[in-house]
């Protein structure tokens, strides 16, 4: 789930890159829906949408499939996300700026 365009081209791409399939939402609300009919093996959450927090999708998400694997993909410093994501041992935080190795090794990580 990422809203800007650009970069939600770019993790597909990358998710493509290690085998994995990629289905871009831009909001919450269009991923919840979706997931309700066929959720993903995998979240991948940038965590500060446009207007809003990932929270209520990552809430959702650990509500309904408790074990599904979260990579969250941030430009938020790490120490500045809830400790909701940092404890939860299904979820690996990736910094944006890290470059492709940390994300697709978080992939990997998520779908291996």
């Amino acid at each position: 789930m990422e809203d800007d365009l650009a970069l939600a081209d770019l993790a597909a791409e990358l998710c493509r890159g290690v085998g994995a399939a990629a289905v871009v939402y831009g909001a919450p609300a269009d991923f919840l829906e979706a997931a309700r009919a066929e959720p993903p093996d995998v979240l991948i959450l940038d965590w500060r949408l446009q207007g809003q927090l990932g929270a209520a999708a990552f809430m959702a998400v650990r509500h309904r499939y408790p074990a599904m694997p979260v990579v969250c993909w941030t430009a938020s410093p790490a120490w500045n996300l809830p400790q909701m994501i940092h404890q939860d041992p299904m979820t690996t935080v990736v910094d944006k700026a890290g470059g492709p190795g940390p994300f697709e090794a978080a992939v990997r990580w998520a779908t291996g």
